[in-house]
């Protein structure tokens, strides 16, 4: 029971991805009403670290998550000689490990998304390496492949622009604005086509995802503008269910909210003018019988 849980997991990348305008936080947006987005980033952590969280993690109240996003190798990929670097045979079974438990834990109905490492900006002294990181991008495909997952190649899809990497990212690992509307757009973009089930389409009139439409997530909640009758609210909360396919579709035809405002709103936009004009010609009188 409960709203649907989606679970980001992995490193840094994802950590830092519920800061302002970070893809974490954006997805926030594209569930919202819909969905609790649960941010379980470790910055710093490598597949051995994440695996070993994953154990405190799962089983437990996570089990029941319908997605979840699995973005590791940034660490894993650093150069030889790095505190973090793994060799590519223990980040493969590492990998395997983690998706194993999630679909054990949640009985083999969670949707996993295996986001590869990005590039890096190369920079032998920091250990940063985007040839490597492609390497365990490679690794992370096989993985995902052969536990049912869909993945994500961000490696690929960021070096596909024709761009720097450093386009993307403040300090040549970690996105940018930038870098994480186009990790968002990609990650949306996966889950648009491969897990319609999951998917939520913007509102074509205001951009939003948080209104009834054609997803198969139920807004939790009436709507405050398409379902509440403000005459009797307490009519739509009493039996609390979903909006109805006849409330969606009525949204549906709607060129837009404001073009074609309910009688309530209308109603209120003249008492607060009317109410205006009351206060200007007091302080009129006030001020003239100030002067004299």
């Amino acid at each position: 029971g409960g709203r649907t849980k989606v679970v980001l997991f992995g490193d840094s990348i994802t950590q830092y991805s519920f800061h302002a305008g970070g893809w974490g936080q954006r997805l926030t947006e594209y569930f919202s009403r819909r969905a609790d987005v649960l941010n379980r980033g470790f910055a710093g952590y490598n597949t051995l670290y994440a695996h070993l969280a994953l154990q405190r993690l799962l089983p437990g109240e996570l089990s029941d998550a319908a997605l979840w996003t699995v973005g590791l190798g940034a660490n894993d990929s650093m150069l030889p000689g790095s505190e973090v670097h793994l060799p590519a045979s223990e980040y493969e079974a590492n990998l395997r490990a983690i998706l194993g438990r999630i679909q054990t834990a949640s009985g083999g109905r969670a949707a996993i998304i295996v986001i590869g490492p990005p590039p890096k900006v190369d920079d032998q002294e920091a250990g940063q390496s985007s040839a490597s990181s492609a390497e365990y991008a490679e690794i992370a495909s096989r993985c995902a492949a052969a536990y049912g997952a869909e993945f994500l190649d961000m490696h690929a899809a960021m070096s596909s622009t024709g761009r720097p990497f450093s386009d993307f990212s403040h300090d040549g690992v970690h996105y940018n604005t930038a870098g994480n509307a186009f990790a968002f757009e990609r990650i949306r973009g996966v889950i648009d086509t491969r897990l319609p089930q999951l998917a939520v389409p913007r509102d074509p009139v205001t951009g939003r995802y948080d209104l009834p439409n054609a997803s198969p997530l139920p807004c939790e909640m009436p709507g405050i503008m398409e379902l509440i009758d403000h005459a009797n609210p307490a009519a739509v909360f009493t039996p609390l269910e979903p909006a109805s396919a006849a409330a969606v579709a009525a949204h549906a035809t709607l060129p837009s909210l404001w073009q074609t405002p309910p009688p309530w709103r209308t109603a209120l936009v003249s008492a607060v003018l009317g109410a205006a004009a009351a206060t200007a010609a007091i302080m009129r009188v006030a001020s003239i019988k100030f002067r004299v």
